[in-house]
């Protein structure tokens, strides 16, 4: 009877031990997946966007930390133009869409929808914001800029 008793304990303990064991194993291999991820415009070519007809995928071999995040570049004279000049190839706004900026609200842009606006790189969340923007661009990019700080995307840090 106690053997009974300790027979079933044990494999309630084992159970629990199993799901934990089973949820930290979750949680290292989505922490591992998502590393590749914590690269600024999802690891594109900052300076790409400026300087070649289509955005290039940046390397991990050749990164730079800057404004709080990591940028990756596709080749090494791209990355010394960035560490010369940031703010100059960095998305304007931290990468916050403009238009709804504007409208009052935060939301990530999206570094393939994306705008070269005055020689200022431009995220948008979506292709009609895009559009959108694009019929009044001087008036709400001023919008934006007067409401960048407390949607926190204002300057870089």
């Amino acid at each position: 009877m106690i053997f009974g008793v300790f027979y079933r304990k044990m494999s309630a303990f084992t159970k629990v031990f199993h799901g934990f064991a089973l949820i930290w194993l979750f949680l290292s291999v989505e922490a591992i997946g998502q590393e590749r991820f914590t690269y600024a415009l999802s690891m594109y070519d900052p300076v790409s966007f400026q300087v070649t007809a289509r955005p290039q995928e940046g390397r991990e071999n050749l990164s730079l930390l800057w404004g709080g995040r990591t940028w990756a570049f596709a080749n090494e004279g791209n990355r010394a133009a960035f560490k010369h000049a940031p703010e100059v190839y960095a998305p304007l706004f931290q990468g916050c869409d403009p238009l709804s900026l504007a409208q009052g609200y935060r939301a990530e842009g999206l570094a393939k929808i994306y705008l070269i606006y005055n020689q200022r790189l431009l995220l948008f969340q979506s292709r009609e914001h895009r559009v959108l923007f694009l019929a009044a661009p001087d008036t709400l990019l001023a919008k934006a800029q007067s409401r960048a700080r407390d949607a926190k995307c204002g300057p870089y840090q």
